[in-house]
């Protein structure tokens, strides 16, 4: 059967018609959709490899806790979860230790002084301590679907990083949501107009994906990357201090390395809690960096993940 051609922008695969009324969606209409279908049988969606949760956090237990329950009520768990914690008290360390004792895989809190905003720096030594192949980055105020792990896992692919979405809880809904049972957490939020971004706030029976060489929408609330990608790229750039940006330089740098951006809607989705903006004083500096990368075309950094690594013995 002849496949309909894709727009160069799109990276999905065509359905047979006999195939899309066996989904209960005519053929026709998805082939009109290409980004609305699961991948055939030639490119299948991984069983999934070792799967660490990489999750920033800056003095927000509440939020934390919130987020680590939802990861135990993953339909799928993850291999190991590794807080990376930007300076946080005692408080954030007893939420977690708390938590990590109950659970049956790997769990462990890095930590560094909080001297400002190193979101960067923080994250390169998550990196150099998770022992998977596969790292998943979720903010430490975001709340995982509970198919949130396990779409990870199906949608990794060689040679490609996930960009994944997230809806929004306004600030009201940020007093509840996440404390009690998922659904009627999230029905309350809908009802009450505290959920914004409603075509990230529910899992569609399979996801949207394509491939995009633009920085639009890059996020590393929910962003997956292989290890060994990270490495070659050196990771974070730590001349990145306060908010905003560091995450897409580190997309520029995978790019120019042949990463390819996977983008995913409808699968692998999270919900972002309402907080007080954070200050973006540096933003220019940034920006600046950002705007480097881009020009340079650069492949790695000089200040990364190699500072936090073993050396090799001489």
């Amino acid at each position: 059967m002849n496949r309909v051609p894709l727009p160069t922008r799109w990276q999905g695969f065509s359905l047979s018609p006999s195939e899309g009324e066996r989904d209960g969606v005519r053929g026709p209409f998805l082939r009109r959709r290409p980004w609305l279908q699961p991948w055939d049988s030639k490119h299948p969606m991984s069983p999934g490899p070792r799967l660490t949760l990489v999750v920033n956090t800056f003095n927000q237990p509440d939020y934390l806790l919130r987020l680590l329950n939802a990861l135990s009520r993953q339909t799928q768990p993850p291999h190991e979860v590794i807080i990376a914690d930007d300076g946080s008290g005692d408080d954030t360390r007893a939420a977690f230790e708390g938590w990590a004792a109950k659970q049956s895989f790997s769990c462990a809190h890095v930590w560094q002084e909080h001297t400002g905003f190193r979101r960067a720096r923080i994250l390169n030594l998550a990196i150099a301590r998770a022992s998977s192949a596969y790292l998943v980055f979720q903010d430490g105020d975001t709340i995982p679907h509970p198919a949130f792990v396990a779409d990870h896992l199906r949608l990794a692919q060689p040679g490609t990083f996930v960009q994944g979405h997230r809806a929004l809880i306004e600030q009201a809904g940020a007093s509840f949501f996440g404390l009690g049972e998922f659904a009627a957490d999230r029905r309350r939020a809908l009802l009450s107009r505290q959920l914004r971004g409603l075509k990230h706030a529910y899992r569609w029976p399979w996801p949207a994906r394509r491939y995009r060489s633009d920085l639009r929408g890059i996020r590393g609330c929910n962003l997956a990357i292989w290890r060994d990608d990270l490495l070659k790229a050196n990771g974070y750039n730590e001349a990145f201090t306060g908010w905003g940006r560091e995450d897409s330089e580190l997309a520029v740098r995978l790019m120019n390395t042949g990463v390819r951006r996977l983008d995913v809607r409808g699968w692998a989705i999270c919900y972002h809690l309402w907080h007080p903006p954070v200050s973006r004083a540096n933003l220019s500096n940034n920006d600046q960096l950002l705007q480097a990368a881009l020009a340079g075309k650069a492949t790695r950094c000089t200040s990364g993940l190699d500072a936090h690594l073993p050396k090799n013995p001489a």
